[in-house]
Formats: structure tokens, sequence, C-alpha cells
């Protein structure tokens, strides 16, 4: 500690008062750019077994349920969920045909005010005629998001 004898003259001099008045500069605030994660448009047409190449890779790690559940509708489902650091991509497949159901893009840190985010990290427009997107708002708080369901239209 060879300049511990001028940490208090440094500290009385940042205090010391000025001549000039302070006046308040606005700060800009850049917008958070939200970099896409996933790019769900360009899997439209494949089947269970063929999105898991283009989804697989080093920075993503695939989750797989081949466990078939029963939906309320009558048919059965199975999901694979592709981890990418915190943002998943679940995807609902018939198993008996692989045919995509939906996809459902979430975070691990959950809930979000604006669900467009959760768009931007799956690649995917709000305007985009190619997808029914439902929102999935949270229980406890419905003014928040915990993911965005994307069903491919027929």
């Amino acid at each position: 500690m060879r300049y511990a004898s001028l940490l208090p003259l440094a500290l009385l001099l940042g205090c010391a008062a000025t001549d000039q008045p302070t006046t308040e500069v606005p700060v800009a605030t850049s917008a958070l750019k939200i970099e896409r994660v996933f790019d769900v448009p360009a899997l439209v047409g494949m089947n269970a077994d063929q999105i898991a190449k283009p989804l697989s890779g080093l920075s993503i790690r695939p989750d797989h349920d081949r466990t078939p559940r029963e939906l309320p509708s009558g048919g059965t489902e199975a999901l694979y969920t592709y981890w990418h650091d915190t943002t998943a991509l679940v995807v609902s497949y018939n198993p008996a045909t692989l045919r995509i159901n939906s996809y459902f893009i979430k975070t691990k840190h959950a809930l979000t005010p604006d669900y467009t985010t959760l768009l931007k990290l799956a690649n995917v427009s709000q305007y985009d005629k190619r997808w029914s997107i439902e929102p999935m708002a949270s229980v406890n708080n419905p003014q928040l998001y915990t993911g965005v369901k994307l069903v491919p239209q027929q």
C-alpha cells in the first residue's frame, strides 16, 4: 500500500466545491438490442427428426422427452427442448407422424412484460401470417408473459 497516505487527499479533492453550477445532462439510453437465438421460420416444413440437425450444435443443448402425452383434443404429443444459454425452444410434435404441432419459446428468467422480445429471440415477427402467435400470460401476474406459443398455419 504505497499510496495509502494519498487516499484521504484524493477523497478531499473529489468532494471539494467548485464554482461551476451543476447541470443535468440527459443521458441517451440505447435500446436493448435483442439477438435471435433460434431461427424458427427456417424450421417450417421440417419434421421433429429433421429439425434436430440445424438446432443441434456446440451452443445448443437438446433435451429430448419422447414420452407421449394425451392431448385434450384426443391426439398425442411428445416434446423436444433445445436450450441455448438461458433460452429454450420447446418443440411439440406427434410421435407417430413426427409432424410439428407447435413451438414454444421461453427463457429461464421466466417473466417479461413484452412478449415481442421473445418473438425476436425466435426470429418471428408478430405480423407474420405463417404463425398463430399465442402469448402465454403468467398465472400470478397476467401482465407478464412466461413464453410464446407459435403454431404453424396449415
